[in-house]
Order: C-alpha cells, then structure tokens, then sequence
C-alpha cells in the first residue's frame, strides 16, 4: 500500500462478503487486499437486510455511518459503534429506511494478545463526547484500546472552519506509530488543493508525516486503529502521546458499552 492513500467514495467497487462474514447486504471495498495493512468496507442494507459478522480471527469494529440497524435487540443509530472480538459472532439487521455500515479489521491474523470473544455494542448517545478540545475542534471516544479483551481503537472529530489559523495550519503535519484509517462522515477534507467529500477514506502508514484540513463546511471524521496507539510526532519533533492527550480530555471516564449475551463470551469475564 502507498504511504498515504484516498479512497473517495465513488471509487469503491462491489465485492464478495470479507472472510467469515454472512448475509445479503451489499458490500463494496474502500481497502482490502495484502497490501493493506487495514480493511475497509462499507455494506448498504435496506430495511430486513442481514450481515452476520465472525466469528472472525482478528477483532472487527462496525460503524454506523447512516441510518439504522438492529443488534441483540438494541436499536444502533447513525453515529453508533460496535467490537466483534475474534471468536465472537453478531447479526446485524437493517431497520428503519436502511442503512450504511463501515466495517475496520486488521488485515493480517496472528495471535491475539488478548482474549477476545466478546461483543460490545455502542449506541451514539453513550459516547463520550468532548466539546473544544483545542479550538475549532471537538471530539468524542468509541473505543479506546483498554479492554480487557480486545485492543480496538476509534475516536471521532468535527473540525469547524474557525480551526484553520496561520498557527493551526503549520502545526498540523503529523504521524503516528501505527497504520491508520480514516473516514470523512460529513463535511469536506482538504488535502493540498483538493477538497473530498463525505464518504472518502484516507489511509495512512505508520510513521508516515501527512496533514490536511476541515474544508469550507467543517469536516467531521472517524479515526480507526487495529491496536492501542502511541505517539504523535510533529514536523518540529515534539512528540505526545495520544492516549494520555485523550485520558487527560476524558477526565479518566470511559465509554459505557453494551455486552449482550452470547455463547462465545467468557462467563466470568468482567469489562
């Protein structure tokens, strides 16, 4: 895979259902593939649409990018998130009008350092969301890599336009210590002098300094990485961790998910 690649959305094709994934929903490939260190697809369901999810050999993280669908009895609306942990499995079905769903795995399989076979469900209204992180941009955490039994990370932002400043723009350029996706959900991305609509993927190596900026509506985004992240360094050098940026943001609090039943989940293990 490239350093950095772009994926907008009317390039993306229809495929077959990814690896032990089931059902009737449309599927089409942002990133797949053995160059790709990270997958990502997007399924379109209409209302009664099925997607069985696992059980997969890596943990897999589902986002609801529009609409809704249903999950263990519980109702995800646009803006909701979910874990299938390796071993674990869940049906999704599509409700209301339909939906767009977003599916992130890691696209290597090895030995999980964690125990997975557990599934968490995260309605939109229980995530932890953090108005003016820095100016002009707010935040909210999905799944913050300290679960007991799986490292999945996604956070989301909204940058308004008021954050470009001569100041913000110079310090934007950045990496971080491992591969990286993300999704514009609303707004527009502004990488050089092109500007991405909603629905574009950018893909990002580790160790790769890149930046880009909200476009003239904002940008809103997700932001998805297979294990726990590390630093983030500066074209200056600075280096910051991004888990203790968040944690401190945060207030030490944590996102409240949702563990429904299900026969793959440990029984004595407690989240």
């Amino acid at each position: 895979m490239a350093r950095v690649s772009v994926v907008p959305r009317e390039r993306v094709a229809v495929v077959p259902l990814p690896h032990r994934f089931s059902g009737d929903a449309e599927t089409r490939a942002y990133l797949s593939g053995p160059k790709a260190p990270l997958h990502l697809f997007i399924h379109e369901f209409r209302s009664g649409t099925i997607l069985d999810i696992g059980p997969t050999e890596s943990d897999c993280l589902a986002y609801v990018w529009t609409g809704e669908v249903e999950a263990e009895g519980e109702r995800l609306y646009a803006g909701s998130s979910l874990v299938v942990e390796h071993g674990a499995t869940l049906r999704l079905v599509g409700a209301g009008q339909g939906a767009q769903v977003l599916t992130f795995t890691a696209a290597e399989t090895h030995e999980p350092s964690r125990a997975g076979g557990r599934v968490h469900l995260l309605p939109r209204e229980r995530v932890l969301r953090v108005p003016g992180m820095i100016s002009g941009v707010n935040g909210g955490m999905h799944f913050d890599s300290d679960c007991p039994t799986c490292e999945i990370w996604l956070h989301e932002n909204e940058f308004t336009p008021a954050f470009i400043t001569p100041e913000s723009v110079q310090r934007s350029p950045h990496s971080h210590t491992e591969d990286e996706i993300i999704f514009v959900t609303a707004g527009q991305m502004r990488l050089g002098n092109r500007l991405y609509a909603a629905g574009t993927a950018l893909a990002v190596s580790a160790n790769t300094m890149y930046s880009f900026n909200p476009g003239p509506e904002g940008i809103s985004f997700v932001n998805f990485r297979a294990a726990k992240p590390g630093d983030i360094i500066r074209a200056d050098g600075q280096r910051n961790s991004e888990t203790a940026g968040w944690q401190r943001h945060l207030g030490g609090n944590r996102p409240n998910y949702i563990e429904p039943d299900a026969p793959c989940r440990p029984a004595s293990a407690d989240h």
